[in-house]
Parts: structure tokens; C-alpha cells; sequence
């Protein structure tokens, strides 16, 4: 990124989870997040199979190194990973959900050259970055349009044919009185298999969430107003 004028510097560590250690940079848009997902075999997706079916990596012999988790297939992973979450951001950010705005793409062969690297604008300040819902602290009007707005995003995604997969506070920042929704490598067409499944458990997560941040909902109502036609 740094060779191809993406990113001038990189300031500091942001947040490094389960599945990708995620950077402050400086870049010609000014301040970017740089997301660099970690090897595959300490990164806690114990399922990667679930998410991976229905994908097409068009490459016989790459998809039989990602197989065998060879280096050159562990390589080849973290790629696709960062590859679907730029195309998935894609799709939201086009479509005007309120997702991290992606940096680089939507040109194929850009997200190609773009590696295991996923470039996206800054949400918050150098100073404060904007937290997750799970760190944030709400009173209960702002837990309540929290809640809405994250009912409305996962609608938003069901509409526009994608499951998120993994959602949770912590998957929801948090800035200026709106919600962020981040974090799509293991997100889902609704199409393919087990989307249905990922989507109820979505909801069951998302109502916990909000539980402990003192709004009631049950799993089955919000799971109700995310797939209900207009």
C-alpha cells in the first residue's frame, strides 16, 4: 500500500482482534484504517469451511493449497479474505448502509494488488477513535437509536443479499450519534447455505447485546423486522 501511494504512514495500532490486527495510517484522503488479517492458523474462525462454500477461487491448484494450509495457501486465504470484505463493502457503501467507506477497489484488479491489506476511511479522531458499541457508554435515548439504527442495518444487508455472519456491539462502532457497521470477512450471500442459520444467530446476538446495554428485544422480533417484506 505504501509503495503504491495508498498510505504514507502508519501511526499506530488501532485494535488487533481475533481475526486481523487493524492500523491508524496517513494517507493522501487523509486518515485511513488498515486492516491485516492475521495467518490462518491463529485466527479464531474454527469453521472457515462454513463461510468459504459458495465462493469461487477459479484456481485448482490454489484452491488445493488452501486445502492443505500450505504458505502459499495460508497466503492465498488471507487475500480472499480481505478480497470478500472489499466487495461486500462495496456493495453496502454503493448502496448508501453505513459501513466504512472502502479505499481501494471497486476494480477487481485493484483488490487484487491490495493483498491481505483491507484500506478503509478512519471512523472518529486520531485522538478518539470511534468506539464499539460494546465499549461505548449510552444513555438510554442514545441506546434506543442505537438499537434502531442496528436493526436497520442488518435489514439494510438482508435487502441487499448479504448476512453479516458475526454481529455483535462489537461489530458496531459507535460515532456522533450513528452506528458503523464493520467486519465482513466471514459475511454471507443469503443465498448460500447455512445463511438462513447465520442470520438467526445474528439476530440472537444482537438482541443480547442490546440487552446489556438496557434495551429489550427479543431475538424472534428482531429477526421478524429484519425479513419482513416492505
Amino acid at each position: 500500500m505504501q509503495e503504491r501511494g495508498f498510505v504514507h504512514e502508519i501511526v499506530g495500532e488501532l485494535k488487533s482482534g481475533k481475526e486481523a490486527t487493524v492500523y491508524l495510517g496517513r494517507s493522501p484522503l487523509g486518515d485511513v484504517a488498515v486492516k491485516i488479517f492475521r495467518d490462518v492458523e491463529v485466527r479464531s474462525f474454527k469453521n472457515d469451511q462454513r463461510y468459504q462454500d459458495g465462493r469461487w477461487i477459479g484456481d485448482a491448484r490454489l484452491a488445493k493449497a488452501i486445502r492443505h494450509r500450505s504458505g502459499r495457501g495460508r497466503r492465498a486465504l488471507k487475500a480472499l479474505w480481505a478480497a470478500h470484505e472489499y466487495l461486500i463493502l462495496w456493495r453496502l457503501w454503493q448502496a448508501g448502509v453505513s459501513v466504512p467507506e472502502p479505499l481501494v477497489g471497486p476494480e477487481a484488479f485493484d483488490i487484487a494488488e491490495a493483498g491481505e491489506v483491507v484500506l478503509m476511511r478512519f471512523v472518529g479522531t486520531p485522538e478518539a477513535p470511534a468506539p464499539r458499541l460494546s465499549d461505548a457508554v449510552l444513555d438510554a435515548d442514545e441506546a434506543a437509536s442505537a438499537c434502531e439504527q442496528s436493526v436497520g442495518l442488518m435489514r439494510a444487508c438482508w435487502r441487499l443479499g448479504v448476512v453479516h455472519g458475526d454481529l455483535s456491539a462489537y461489530n458496531l462502532l459507535w460515532w456522533e450519534g450513528r452506528v458503523v457497521l464493520i467486519d465482513f470477512p466471514q459475511a454471507m450471500d443469503r443465498e448460500q447455505p447455512g445463511a438462513q442459520e447465520l442470520l438467526a444467530q445474528d439476530a440472537k446476538s444482537l438482541a443480547f447485546s442490546f440487552r446489556r446495554l438496557g434495551v429489550a428485544i427479543e431475538p424472534e422480533e428482531l429477526l421478524r423486522r429484519v425479513t419482513e417484506e416492505d
